[in-house]
């Protein structure tokens, strides 16, 4: 990347987001996902106390995924590292998004139900990153297995089609998708 050859500051602050998507049984997958914040350098609180590089935040999701609907089932929150007591109050804050669909419409959902002052803005962040996650993981076990693989027009129109532009309705990768599968799919939507 050009800016970072041209600027070659100190690294200050780290975020690192893992996501993996884990074999559960034949109706759903568990999705896991981690997040890390680090001060990488040492900082002064607003009282002026100073205070060491150290992990900020480190929050896990965990969340058990049906394949049938990519309906969230089940959802644990562990939260190992925090700046203040009072976020240790946000581990069942994610519990209101049990039974939302991964599909259109879900990041909207998320931040209505646990967005600004009805969460935290870091399990927020990481379930989001999830969600992507959530659909790779889907597609994974579905392909791992060809002859148990059901691809329909409704799971085209539903998590694929128009999700970005290499997957738009018109596009090369939908029609052959679409022509391998069998499936045909709505050219007016």
């Amino acid at each position: 990347m050009k800016l970072l050859e041209i600027f070659k500051g100190e690294k200050i602050q780290n975020r690192k987001i893992d996501i993996s998507t884990y074999e559960c049984n034949n109706t759903h997958v568990l999705v896991y996902g981690e997040l890390k914040d680090s001060r990488l350098v040492p900082t002064y609180t607003v009282e002026g106390k100073p205070r060491d590089a150290s992990m900020i935040h480190h929050m896990r999701i965990c969340i058990k995924v049906a394949l049938a609907s990519l309906e969230i089932d089940e959802i644990e929150v562990e939260l190992p590292v925090t700046p203040h007591d009072e976020c240790a109050e946000m581990k069942e804050s994610l519990d209101r998004i049990r039974g939302l669909s991964i599909s259109p419409g879900f990041t909207s959902e998320v931040r209505r139900r646990v967005g600004g002052r009805k969460g935290c803005i870091h399990l927020t962040t990481l379930l989001l990153a999830m969600a992507p996650a959530v659909l790779q993981g889907y597609w994974v076990h579905m392909d791992r297995n060809p002859e148990q693989r059901e691809l329909s027009g409704e799971h085209m129109e539903q998590f694929l089609v128009d999700s970005c532009y290499v997957w738009r309705r018109e596009g090369a990768l939908t029609e052959k998708i679409a022509r391998a599968a069998g499936v045909t799919l709505d050219p007016k939507k």
